[in-house]
């Protein structure tokens, strides 16, 4: 289980070497400007929009719903999927020369 201030200091970048690129924290509560998990840039260097900022996800079994979210507003955070987290790790799929 993650606590709210350690889990929003830890964060991931993925980018496509064009200028585009998808980042956030573990919790995917985005708190920079750019966190966003599709950014694409028009105009690299500069020129870069936001096309996905988030996804709001909700599991639902046996008729009840659990929301793998968080969000902050002021004052409170809502939902709290961050405790529910035991492990993150960032797949990108790539293979490395060598790994096997």
């Amino acid at each position: 289980m993650w606590n709210l201030e350690e889990a929003l200091s830890r964060e991931w970048l993925e980018t496509n070497g064009l200028g585009g690129f998808a980042s956030s924290t573990i919790i995917a509560l985005n708190l920079r400007r750019y966190h966003s998990l599709l950014a694409a840039a028009t105009r690299p260097p500069v020129g870069r929009y936001v096309l996905l900022s988030k996804l709001e996800e909700t599991l639902s079994i046996g008729g009840e719903s659990i929301e793998l979210g968080t969000d902050q507003y002021p004052g409170v955070v809502h939902p709290q999927a961050f405790r529910y987290l035991k492990k993150f790790r960032l797949d990108t799929g790539l293979s490395r020369a060598g790994a096997d």
